[in-house]
């Protein structure tokens, strides 16, 4: 009995504050942050702080997914920006490789954007797929 009353150990978290005073708190230490400090937690059974610990980390890791695939777009406007002729030529090229791929090879397989996996398309995505390839490849031919 007296044993499920005492609290069990709970996860690190890491504590500072960063240039403009803001305290923070993770579960990682602060990259390039030396003045974190370690705070132990406690709690017990019922406590539902690993579901929050969870939910956070889950929160932040589609914030630096979004972020990445922002740093992506900002990338390509600005190649676009620069070297208009040459970002064409490239799509130009990657539509052409893809109708020859839809052409000639028995399965293709996709990635799903949800989950990472490969699945193979089926026939009417394929054809889907090949109509918007062909549009694409004629319009490059333009």
């Amino acid at each position: 009995m007296l044993a499920l009353a005492m609290p069990a150990l709970g996860a690190k978290f890491y504590k500072w504050v960063d240039e403009d005073g803001v305290t923070h708190y993770d579960t990682k230490p602060p990259a390039g942050q030396p003045a974190s400090e370690e705070v132990r937690t406690y709690h017990s059974a019922s406590s539902d702080q690993d579901e929050a610990v969870k939910r956070l980390e889950e929160r932040r890791a589609a914030e630096a997914q979004a972020e990445e695939a922002a740093r992506q777009r900002r990338e390509e406007q600005r190649r676009i920006e620069e070297n208009p002729g040459e970002v064409s030529e490239e799509r130009c090229a990657k539509h052409r490789e893809n109708l020859r791929i839809l052409e000639n090879k028995p399965i293709v397989r996709v990635e799903n954007p949800e989950t990472g996996e490969m699945e193979v398309i089926d026939q009417a995505r394929r054809e889907r797929m090949l109509e918007k390839a062909r549009a694409a490849v004629e319009f490059c031919e333009k």
